[in-house]
């Protein structure tokens, strides 16, 4: 399993969304380029906030307060997400630009 750091990171992230497997099912996040992010999870649920990038992963701060630290691994072809405490992983199921789901659009 390798760390995905530096221009790489970036690319993955920035102007991004990205869909994990979350519970079984699908889960949503959009990466925006002016650091505003949304978040849709497996249920329906909506978030928006605020992301940075770090040398080595991203953080997030979202509307109801909840914040996060992610990092992305390569793992097994794929790519996978993996909270900094290492309580949470998850895998990667899509990539794609821009906010492919209308995740900003959606109030």
């Amino acid at each position: 399993m390798n760390l995905i750091t530096g221009d790489m990171l970036r690319l993955l992230t920035v102007g991004r969304t990205h869909m994990l497997e979350r519970n079984g099912k699908p889960a949503f996040v959009y990466l925006g380029e002016d650091g505003t992010g949304q978040m849709r999870l497996e249920d329906g649920t909506a978030f928006s906030g605020r992301w940075r990038l770090n040398e080595d992963g991203y953080a997030t701060e979202w509307n109801d307060g909840r914040k996060g630290e992610w990092q992305l691994h390569e793992k097994d072809g794929g790519i996978e997400y993996a909270s900094r405490d290492g309580a949470q992983r998850l895998k990667m199921l899509g990539l794609f630009f821009g906010d492919s789901e209308g995740l900003a659009a959606r109030p």
